[in-house]
Parts: structure tokens; sequence; C-alpha cells
């Protein structure tokens, strides 16, 4: 009778397993976006078009790999990470894809994304001794104001800096950035003074384009267009009012928008710098914290499984038990309790000390529609009268391995 009832408490727990490891990616599926940089520019010009695309190509490696090191690595830390030739660089490159491709008989011209082996890639930059960071942010929202002659201008066609913030491109840091598209739904909801004043309709303009942060930057410019005073603030959940001030003057030769573009671009690159320090990772000390998350069905726990996939605090969770409110877990991470905490929230779960003190993972903006996942029935035919509904399965990793390929014998 013991082996029977162990054998449905091993099978329950299979069959919950199975149905999460079949909903979770897979690696290969779920390539860490964190080691991917993109839009990486490259020409090349040689005897035949052939030759300039492989020249080409092998220039944009070595470019991709610096752009890899600037998204992941604080800059006082960039002279300790190795410089990679075209050859060495290649030997980390899980793929790449090319667009905006155009050739000529002698010349070659593409945008390059590249993706580089993760775990390969983390291991040079930790052994080189050079700290990285790897958490990335939710989209924040770009909201960019000139002041001109006492007045405002936000979705104004003559705003000068929001066309530089247009100009910024794909920065590929750790802190996605989105400029609002400035249709009538955006017009409608909030204009310069309500923007400047936090408005409801700049929440909901934030919302709409799926991001929690807002990053409101004014420009004044002065002197005809040949200087500028800049200033930013991050604001939001993970904002934290931190503040920037910015400086800019016009270079010989250089066009208003060009010195706005370069003020721009400053400022996304002190956004970038200023998340990347927050978030560094502290590899050589491992901590790990008792976790409940409550659930109200099998199709939470899968949420939860899928949203801690790729979280790069975390080294690896063990569950302790299950039962059909609530999953016990180990987390083991790198870092501490805040950052998990931070990495945790990128990926919409909330992690909290309960009124017991015991911390609690929490999902929030939970889908509208779970379709399809329920737990097993309570009714099961071919069960033995005498046996009872298992209505919690504790899991010792000394009696149960899922993944053991050794026969129970009786």
């Amino acid at each position: 009778m013991r082996f029977r009832r162990f054998f449905y408490k091993t099978a329950f727990l299979t069959t919950f397993f199975g149905l999460v490891t079949g909903l979770c990616h897979s690696p290969a599926l779920a390539a860490n976006e964190v080691y991917t940089v993109r839009d990486i520019p490259v020409d090349a010009t040689a005897n035949s078009v052939i030759e300039a695309k492989k020249n080409a190509l092998s220039q944009g490696y070595e470019k991709a790999f610096r752009a890899l090191v600037r998204k992941l690595v604080p800059e006082h830390d960039h002279a300790k990470i190795p410089k990679l030739n075209s050859n060495d660089a290649l030997n980390y490159v899980l793929d790449i894809s090319l667009t905006a491709e155009k050739s000529s008989s002698v010349r070659y011209i593409a945008n390059m994304t590249v993706r580089f082996k993760e775990s390969q890639t983390r291991a040079l930059f930790r052994n080189s001794g050079a700290a990285i960071a790897e958490t990335v942010s939710k989209p924040v929202l770009i909201i960019p104001i000139e002041k001109r002659a006492g007045s405002n201008l936000l979705w104004e066609d003559r705003n000068q800096w929001r066309t530089a913030w247009g100009g910024v491109g794909t920065s590929n840091g750790l802190v996605p950035v989105t400029m609002p598209l400035g249709d009538l739904d955006d017009l409608s909801l909030v204009d310069a003074k309500g923007a400047l004043a936090g408005s409801e309709g700049l929440w909901k303009l934030a919302a709409k384009y799926g991001s929690s942060d807002v990053f409101l930057s004014v420009a004044e410019i002065n002197n005809d267009g040949a200087t500028a005073k800049v200033s930013a603030v991050r604001v939001g959940r993970f904002g934290e009012g931190r503040r920037y001030q910015l400086n800019v003057n016009k270079s010989e030769g250089e066009t208003t928008q060009k010195m706005l573009r370069r003020a721009a671009r400053s400022l996304d690159n002190s956004l970038q710098h200023d998340w990347k320090q927050a978030n560094l990772l502290q590899f050589g000390v491992e901590r790990w914290i008792q976790v409940e998350v409550p659930i109200s069905g099998l199709q939470d726990w899968v949420l939860v499984n899928n949203r801690l996939e790729g979280v790069p605090a975390i080294n690896k969770v063990k569950t302790r038990s299950i039962n059909r409110t609530q999953v016990n877990l180990d987390v083991y991470f790198a870092g501490d309790e805040r950052q998990l905490s931070l990495a945790l929230a990128q990926k919409d779960l909330a992690l909290v000390l309960n009124q017991r003190s015991i911390w609690e993972l929490q999902i929030l903006n939970r889908p509208k529609v779970q379709q399809g996942l329920t737990l097993p029935s309570q009714i099961n035919q071919d069960l033995p009268p005498e046996e009872t509904v298992v209505d919690e399965v504790i899991v010792p990793e000394q009696e149960i391995n899922l993944g053991s390929e050794e026969e129970v014998s009786e």
C-alpha cells in the first residue's frame, strides 16, 4: 500500500511537471535577447560582391562584439575584455540575420543582427574579471519637450528635440526606449503641459506603448540654435526620479539638429549606464531564499514558471512542495534581494514579504485569458477506494528524481 501511494504521488508529480515542461520554451527557442545586438551597419568594397560581403560580415562580427561589451559591461571594465578579431568573435556567434541589403558588383551594404552564444560569452566576460549586467528593463517611453519662446512643444512638427530623439536609432542597451508615434490617439491623451504635470493621460500613453516608466526630457534651445540646456528625469515604477542635466554647444560645422541628436544619445547613454550599475551581477556570492507562490490552478504555475525563464539573477530554482493553492520554492540567486526583486519585476512578478515575513512571489499583469490548463481532476476511477486524494506533494530530492531512468523496484 505504501508503495502504491508513493507511485500515485509520483505519477501526479510527473504529469504536473510534464505539462509545465511541455509549455516552457526550450533554450533553443527562447534564445536570450540579452546576448543579441541589432542593426549593426556594415559596408565593404572589394573586387567582387562575394568578397565584399565576406569582408562586410567579418567587419560586422567585430562591431557586434564591441556593441555587446558596451551593452553589458560597465565602462570602467571595458579594458578587461579581450579585443577579439573577426575570427575570434565568430567563435562566440550563435547566428546572424541581415536586413536592408544593398549590393553592386563590388560593394555590399547591410544591417546585421547577431545572437551570441550565451554561456560561452558570459564565461569569457566572467573569466576576464569584468562585471556584467543582464537584466533587461521594461521599455521606457521617451517624452521629448522643447521649450521655445515661452511655450512648450511636444507633438508639433517644429519640435526639434523630438526629431533628434527619433534619429537616435537602436541603442542596443538594456533599457529599450520607445518613441510615441504622435498619432491622433496620442494627441488626445496628453499635451506638453499635461506631461510636465504628470497627468493621468501621461500614464495612459505609457500604458498604450507597454511602458511603466517615462523619460521626460526637456530641451531649451538658445542663441539661434548654437547652444541647448537639456534636463531629463525617469519617472514611474522603476525610475526612482533620477534626474539628468546637460549643456551642449554646436561644434564647428555642426547643425543644430546634429547637436541635439548628440545630446539625445548622451542622455540615452546615461540612462543605460545607471541601469547597468544598479543591476551588476555578483557572481562570487550565491544566496538563497524560500519563496511561496500562491496559485489558483496549474495555469498560474505555468505562467510563473515561464516568467522565471531567463531571469539572469537566478541561478536555479528548486520546487519544495506543490498543492492546489501554493507552490513552495527555494530560489538561488546572485546579487541581493533588491536586485532580484527588480529583475523579477521586469518579468511581471512581484517579490514581497508577506505578513509572516516570508518571501512571496505574486503575478502582475495577469493575461486576460489563460486557456487549456486545469489541475488534474480529483476523481480517478482507477484509484482503489481506500486511497485518499493527494492534496499536497512533497518533493524530496533524494527520493524522486524525474530525470532518472532507473527502474523502481519493489
